[in-house]
């Protein structure tokens, strides 16, 4: 992305040092220094028709004065096209990007005119970005509702003010309205045809604009598909999950069926889903129902941009959970979707003997026809670890035209535990050939709790391309997200930045509440190892350069580089989550603009209250604030969010909000890959009063 480049080259600016001189000895001015800089400083790059204000120190002098003018990167002269600086050393960028965009700002002295100094200078045209997008498909949108746009413009500095246009291929007055803010309203009726295109022009520079094409539908939900869901979180008696999948009717207007596991701390059941509706009150925020054999189970929804959403349970059933729902491919469906050859890892997080916190975290390797022919298997109960190379077992998926197509079985057996693991999957979506989209399923303990640990989380296909998955793979940026729980069974969760460096050590930086106990920005290296086949050992949550005597190793699965199950192997605390690989090493603030679905991810304790957030990011300099919806299960519907945000360099920042109470987050930013915005981040409430932090995770 153009941003990454532009950013790389002012860090680059920062480290020459700003501007340049001549310099030289005697006494009649020959040994006068002039250094030029902007306000503020090291703006080394411009929009067209934006102003830089330029400085000029000048040293071994009385006489500070200087007069001002431009050049090309090459010191030769400059036409009108690189723009106009005035006597007061404010620059004026033209109105188009002049070739070659660089030219140098000059300050030479009066006393001495053969002394001068130099700033470089990059004119840019300025680029928008609109979101949300659907990734490669236009994003739908419901008849009769709203859905909010944001855009940003580059560079940073650049107004963050567009003119918002909308064209109707059915013809005008028939695809709804878009407001001055980027408020786009469907018709109540869909047009025919159904699509329409909504642009962000920036005011200050008209070929910076960006278009999102709309296809105005029915419902958020695909007609006749399947859909995967999964939840965790807690009752009154104790620790609970829910996996299943449910069908939709031709339109997707409406549910048709579905099937759904069950799991509280004490049994195992499953239900049938009879139907059920999804009800918006905006394109992008309503409330799922699913009408089951157990009961009605109602959760309230934050949609992202491809029609998959983060969701919480709110309802009369005191259960206090979220969760996710995601739209499944029924061509996956089959025993082959999990191709001989291929390697599955997985983590789990649950109880054993109701009470007791307990991950499993592993690696299988299926034969494509049902059975499991080699694994491995390790897993914390209550702080007890236990590792096994000897896992076996079956797997068996329902296609279409069987009861609960796209719901399966699976058991993993280890002779050294003596134990045999019984799970329900549900198939999501993805590939068993490509890391970029791996074949994805939610599982979930069939055990009777009492007897196995009740434990639920998810199934990743593993990358091949790094094995044989030596120290050398484990070589880029990464995030983890860590969940734990302290004797008092409060939350001890952490979100640590670090990169290794293919030799056995990683440096990294963490943030973390624990239990109150907040720890900011802390620094630590330490070290890690290869068992192969994608398991390491990575210590993490050190303190220092030598690692620290706070650090804990943590079992590592990876399903790419960078990128996989974590557990920790020997605490009480049982710490359990995840590591996303973070592309893109350099971050702005204008990248985050734009609205984010968001729900908390596996509550560690009953004390969490799971939350589901619309978030709508806006960069107008000078503030950046946030805005949206917030659900909450202790009683908050629809919360109007208000408050502001920060990014830093290397993709730590803040979110501090101030409706609808003031709370405080610490951000980990997940990517920026090119010509893409930041598409993911994780966070914490850092705030010592919440005793019962928990893992949000956003995606647009």
């Amino acid at each position: 992305m153009m941003k990454h480049v532009l950013l790389a080259l002012t860090l680059l600016t920062v480290a020459l040092l700003p501007g340049c001189a001549t310099g030289g000895g005697g006494h009649t001015g020959a040994n006068i220094i002039v250094t030029v800089n902007t306000t503020p400083p090291n703006q080394s790059v411009v929009g067209v028709t934006l102003t830089v204000q330029f400085t000029a120190t000048v040293t071994n002098v009385t006489n500070h004065s200087v007069t001002w003018s431009l050049t090309q990167s090459d010191s030769s002269a400059c036409t009108a096209a690189c723009g106009t600086i005035d006597a007061n050393g404010l620059y004026a960028a033209p109105a188009v990007a002049p070739n070659p965009a660089a030219i140098k700002v000059v300050a030479t002295s009066v006393e001495n005119t053969t002394r001068s100094g130099s700033f470089d200078l990059t004119i840019i045209q300025i680029t928008v970005t609109v979101t949300p997008k659907a990734n490669n498909a236009p994003l739908n949108v419901v008849k009769g509702v709203s859905q909010q746009f944001t855009a940003a413009a580059v560079p940073d500095v650049a107004p963050q003010t567009f003119t918002w246009s909308l064209v109707c291929d059915a013809g005008a007055n028939l695809c709804g309205t878009v407001d001055a803010n980027g408020l786009y309203t469907a018709p109540n009726t869909i047009p025919n045809p159904a699509t329409v295109h909504v642009t962000a022009t920036s005011t200050v520079d008209t070929t910076g604009t960006d278009t999102v094409d709309i296809t105005i539908v029915k419902s958020r939900l695909a007609g006749t598909s399947f859909y995967a869901f999964r939840l965790s979180g807690f009752d009154a008696t104790g620790a609970i999950a829910v996996a299943g999948n449910f069908t939709t009717n031709a339109d997707g207007t409406a549910i048709a069926g579905g099937i759904e596991d069950d799991l509280t701390s004490s049994q195992y059941s499953n239900a049938s889903i009879s139907s059920g509706s999804l009800a918006l009150d905006t394109n992008d925020h309503g409330t799922l129902t699913l009408n089951t054999s157990a009961g009605t189970r109602a959760y309230k929804v934050a949609l992202n941009a491809d029609g998959d959403a983060r969701m919480i349970e709110f309802d009369s059933t005191a259960r206090r959970g979220s969760g996710e729902f995601a739209l499944a491919d029924s061509k996956k469906f089959k025993n082959t979707a999990l191709p001989s050859g291929s390697s599955f890892v997985f983590g789990l997080t649950g109880v054993r003997n109701a009470t007791q916190r307990a991950g499993f975290a592993g690696l299988f390797k299926p034969n494509g026809a049902g059975v499991i022919s080699s694994g491995m298997l390790d897993r914390n109960e209550n702080g007890v670890p236990g590792a096994a190379t000897d896992i076996t077992g079956t797997y068996s998926i329902n296609d279409i035209g069987v009861a609960n197509p796209g719901r399966g079985t699976m058991t993993l057996t280890s002779n050294s535990f003596g134990n045999t693991f019984n799970y329900a999957v549900y198939v999501v979506a993805g590939q068993a050939n490509k890391a970029t989209n791996p074949l994805t399923l939610f599982v979930i303990s069939t055990d009777n709790p009492l007897a196995n640990p009740a434990v639920s989380g998810t199934i990743v296909f593993q990358d091949p391309t790094p094995a044989p998955y030596d120290a050398a793979d484990f070589n880029n940026f990464a995030v983890s997200s860590l969940t734990g729980v302290d004797a008092g069974g409060n939350t001890l969760v952490s979100l640590t930045s670090a990169s290794g460096d293919g030799a056995g050590k990683i440096n990294a930086i963490y943030d973390a509440n624990n239990a109150g106990t907040i720890v900011t920005a802390q620094t630590f290296t330490c070290t890690y190892t290869s068992s192969g086949n994608g398991r390491y050992i990575v210590t993490l949550l050190g303190n220092s350069a030598s690692c620290g005597s706070n650090a804990l190793p943590f079992v590592f699965y990876a399903s790419a580089n960078s990128r996989g199950f974590l557990l920790d192997q020997s605490s009480a605390a049982v710490y359990t989550g995840q590591m996303d690989l973070q592309p893109g090493v350099i971050f702005a603030a204008a990248e985050l603009a734009g609205s984010f679905a968001a729900a908390t991810a596996n509550p560690g304790s009953a004390g969490v209250d799971p939350g589901a957030f619309n978030f709508l990011f806006k960069s107008a300099l000078p503030d950046f604030t946030v805005a949206g919806k917030r659900d909450d299960t202790d009683g908050g519907l629809g919360q109007t969010l208000a408050g502001t945000y920060t990014v830093s360099f290397n993709g730590t920042g803040t979110v501090k909000l101030s409706q609808p109470a003031a709370e405080n987050f610490v951000t980990y930013l997940l990517d920026n890959t090119k010509n893409s915005p930041i598409q993911h981040f994780i966070m914490i409430n850092v705030d010592p009063a919440s005793k019962d932090s928990a893992i949000i995770f956003a995606e647009r």
